[in-house]
């Protein structure tokens, strides 16, 4: 079985880091949707713009990412990571230089892909992801979907279970 583990929101910190970007607060737990430039009162343009290099090579784990990778490993070995950048020129290398300095064994094994992730799903794919759509579609194209809960997904109340979510999830794999 291939494995994809999504970047953003399941290990990187991003909506802290996209908060702290525009001085805005917030905390983990928090509701909140993905459309971070209609709340902050920007334009797309300006988010993106926000969305550097060093944005995203300077981003924090997820309070768990560490755990939820940990626990991926340790289940199926041979895993890569497959990740979205925004349109920034910027966000993949910045990506890139996170996952180099924070888990550089993955680096080798990480797909940038502007594409929909369901171009990689088969019936013996599963992508592990924080976004709602992204595993509506990989399961439509054949593959298998865990959603990470999030407090910005559909699963957001069990977002302070997450890592025990995963854990099961992961049995029946």
């Amino acid at each position: 079985m291939k494995i994809f583990l999504d970047l953003d929101g399941v290990l990187v910190d991003f909506v802290s880091g996209i908060h702290e970007a525009f001085d805005e607060q917030y905390r983990y737990g928090d509701p909140l949707e993905w459309n971070f430039f209609k709340k902050f009162g920007v334009a797309f343009d300006i988010v993106n713009e926000a969305c550097c290099v060093d944005f995203w090579a300077d981003l924090r784990w997820m309070h768990d990412g560490r755990l939820i990778l940990d626990e991926v490993q340790r289940k199926f070995g041979e895993i890569y990571l497959l990740t979205t950048p925004m349109p920034n020129p910027g966000s993949g290398t910045g990506k890139l230089l996170w996952i180099k300095e924070y888990i550089p064994d993955l680096y080798k094994r990480t797909i940038l892909s502007y594409a929909s992730k369901s171009l990689l799903a088969g019936p013996d794919t599963l992508l592990i992801d924080d976004k709602d759509e992204n595993i509506a579609e990989f399961v439509a194209a054949g593959g298998c979907g865990i959603l990470v809960p999030r407090p910005w997904n559909e699963l957001h109340g069990w977002a302070d279970e997450t890592l025990q979510v995963v854990k099961n999830s992961l049995e029946d794999f």
